[in-house]
């Protein structure tokens, strides 16, 4: 046990928490931490009053168990959903695979320790989903001291089984498939079926929820005839998260300690089948893990006359970046498809209803009122805005090339168009789901070539501001220390700042709106005024400053 846990500490400071940052930058960590607060209390408010909202409905039945055991279901479903990346990136695709091998380690200990480093990183999920869950119940059951010491007891153990189960999906198919070659390629297949399996299941769940009757009888009598049947029907998404939920429920009574010994057992018998199981499987799925494919394929003089033509540096550099954002798996997922997948994404809510023919009418009766045609231009403008925070390259431009990024300052090459040309990516991928989105809007909304041409005119200017931002913010806390591509993006807070600030501009864009009144025209004009403005001062500081802050960067 001593073992696994020195192991542990040293992958923890290997893996560098997201919100490190380099001795001496106290401002920037309590910066950091303002922003972090602005991006997640809004966030928690409204869970809380949602959950509490549900409390008072379903306590009127006698059936308000069932918000623990859906919030217990649904926050394993995504811990299983992200486990399986946690475990792909830190068991298999990690860099201190090829080092801990050779050592005198016994089995259990290189998976206690990965398990235990990866529970930690699930630990981050369950708080946001878990921690508003369990304490707004606490508060308005009127729940007593027992209650919270329970509720710890359940959040600590909550991840294990999804992170058991996910563990050994992984190590099966790792263990039983050639893909060790073509790792590159698994990681972008796999991240893409992740994907379909979420929004499949959110588009299940949204048809089943509007405007279905089915089953509802069935529901009636469960609620009439037993005690905590919702709770029952909500937990089937996930398997022992009934226990949980039922540990919690009249806490302090023998039968909820019965419940919490029962889900402990649970946990444990999973974490022992992970570690008996894992000395089979995870030993002979990760040899070779740093092995590489190659084509052999003859490169014909004019082939090679093409590979190295004569470019603009700028030009060059940038076109370098673009090709290791579609090369990169982790910032493939992450930063290109993100862009093109979200707009997309978007549709599910709507289109999975039932009701969404009635929907789109009543939205397109709405903006055909003259009142609101200058706050539907700024309403287009904020979600643009929102979706080029939503996209993290260039908040992550400098913290993607981790150490290589000192080679910067060998290159021929001015800082300032180092800066410019890291921009490009962020610029053309936030182009791109602004387009999305408004092909989107045109055609379920029917828009006018004038709103069309007014919207996409007065959004640029935030995709540049959104994007200059970003790059501005990675000039300050760059994360160069990483172990895993991945790591780089996930574990790295920078993105909440873009994020944030894109939220609160929009906003104060579409209230200004909505109290002055103005008209299509005169929104766009006044968008387009004042985000040029603020632009050209941004570019200014990223061609005066940042070749400064570049330079003063450390290892």
């Amino acid at each position: 046990m001593n073992k696994v846990l020195i192991l542990t500490k040293m992958m923890m400071k290997n893996a560098e928490p997201a919100w490190r940052v380099e001795k001496g930058s106290g401002w920037k960590t309590a910066l950091l931490l303002i922003v972090i607060a602005l991006g997640v209390l809004p966030m928690i408010g409204s869970a809380v009053l949602v959950i509490s909202e549900l409390y008072d409905g379903l306590a009127l039945i006698g059936q308000q168990g069932a918000i623990l055991g859906f919030g217990v279901a649904m926050t394993s479903l995504v811990i299983f959903l992200f486990g399986i990346l946690y475990v792909l990136s830190v068991f298999y695709y990690s860099k201190d695979v090829e080092h801990l091998l050779p050592m005198p380690l016994a089995p259990g200990h290189i998976l206690g320790a990965k398990f235990t480093l990866a529970l930690v990183y699930e630990y981050y999920t369950a708080v946001v989903f878990l921690g508003p869950l369990f304490i707004t119940f606490g508060v308005k059951s009127g729940a007593g001291i027992m209650y919270y010491l329970l509720a710890i007891l359940v959040f600590l153990v909550v991840p294990v089984l999804p992170l058991v189960l996910a563990a050994l999906v992984v190590m099966l198919f790792m263990r039983f498939t050639n893909v060790k070659k073509y790792k590159e390629r698994f990681r972008i297949i796999g991240g893409l079926i992740g994907i379909g399996i979420v929004v499949g299941f959110q588009a299940l769940f949204q048809r089943q929820s509007s405007g279905s009757e089915f089953g509802m009888e069935q529901i009636q009598q469960m609620l009439l005839t037993q005690e905590n049947g919702l709770l029952g029907f909500v937990t089937q998404l996930f398997p022992g998260s009934n226990l949980a939920a039922l540990a919690l429920i009249d806490s302090g009574t023998w039968g909820s300690l019965g419940y919490l010994f029962a889900f402990l057992f649970v946990a444990i018998t999973g974490i022992a089948a992970f570690l008996y199981a894992g000395a089979y499987l995870y030993f002979s799925g990760v040899m070779g893990m740093s092995e590489s494919v190659a084509k052999r394929k003859e490169i014909v003089d004019t082939a090679f006359a093409k590979l190295v033509q004569k470019r603009p540096a700028m030009l060059a550099y940038a076109l370098k970046e673009w090709r290791m954002l579609w090369r990169t798996p982790a910032f493939l997922m992450n930063c290109t498809l993100s862009s093109i997948l979200i707009p997309i994404l978007m549709l599910i809510p709507l289109l999975s209803r039932r009701d969404s023919g009635e929907m789109i009418s009543f939205i397109q009766t709405v903006m055909q009122k003259g009142s609101v045609a200058g706050m539907s231009i700024a309403i287009a403008f904020a979600a643009f805005l929102i979706m080029g925070a939503m996209n993290s390259t260039s908040v992550t431009a400098i913290s993607r090339e981790g150490q290589g990024f000192f080679t910067n300052k060998l290159l021929p090459m001015p800082y300032r168009d180092i800066l410019l040309a890291k921009l490009f990516p962020g610029l053309v991928l936030s182009a791109v789901s602004m387009l999305l989105l408004l092909a989107e809007a045109v055609w379920f909304l029917q828009l006018s070539p004038g709103f069309i041409i007014l919207a996409i005119v007065s959004g640029i200017p935030g995709l540049i501001f959104i994007n200059m931002v970003g790059i501005l913010v990675d000039l300050q806390l760059p994360k160069l220390r990483w172990s895993s591509e991945q790591e780089a993006i996930k574990q790295n807070l920078n993105p909440l700042f873009p994020l944030v600030l894109g939220l609160m501009a929009g906003g104060l864009v579409v209230l200004a709106s909505f109290s002055l009144g103005t008209s299509m025209l005169g929104t766009a004009l006044g968008i387009i005024v004042l985000f040029t403005l603020i632009n050209i001062f941004l570019y200014r500081l990223v061609v005066t400053k940042g070749p400064g802050w570049l330079e003063q960067i450390e290892g």
